[in-house]
């Protein structure tokens, strides 16, 4: 079932949760603190209304978390939004770099992370599925609506 999605106070993050998956997105512009802690209370209270989800969807064709946020994702909300009940994360870049380094990473550690060029985004859906209930066409219906709410923050601000 789609739930709500929540874009944050200035634009450039938007979530949304699809049975056990949440989906986020970010703009075109690097992530403020501030905004990825609201970002990261999102994502606690649906854990709280819903309970965990076990698979993760990240659109970040340019920008994600920084070194410090993804600490306080860990440090911070780790028990609040349930990182050890995750299975599986797919993050979507059009960056080869991240992608290599994501999958250099998942090499190492044998983490249940995975990159994909925005082309292949079918592909990530049906890997995040074979591990994570979700409703795939709601799945993809929701990145697009997530993708847009982060573009539409783009597209206002080129016109200002």
């Amino acid at each position: 079932m789609l739930g709500t999605m929540n874009i944050v106070s200035d634009g450039n993050i938007a979530s949304a949760r699809v049975g056990s998956l949440w989906i986020a997105g970010t703009g075109d512009r690097p992530i403020e603190d501030a905004i990825w802690r609201e970002y990261l209370e999102h994502a606690a209270a649906s854990v709280r209304d819903v309970g965990p989800f076990t698979g993760v969807l990240l659109w970040a064709p340019t920008f994600g978390p920084s070194t410090h946020q993804r600490r306080m994702l860990t440090d911070e909300y780790g028990k609040a939004v349930r990182v050890d009940a995750q299975r599986r994360v797919a993050l979507i870049s059009e960056s080869a770099f991240v992608r290599g380094t994501i999958t250099a990473i998942n090499w190492l550690l044998r983490k249940n992370v995975l990159a994909f060029a925005p082309p292949n985004v079918g592909k990530a859906l049906q890997w995040l599925a074979e591990e994570v209930a979700f409703d795939p066409f709601e799945a993809r219906a929701a990145l697009d609506g997530v993708a847009d709410a982060v573009r539409s923050d783009i597209r206002k601000r080129a016109t200002s």
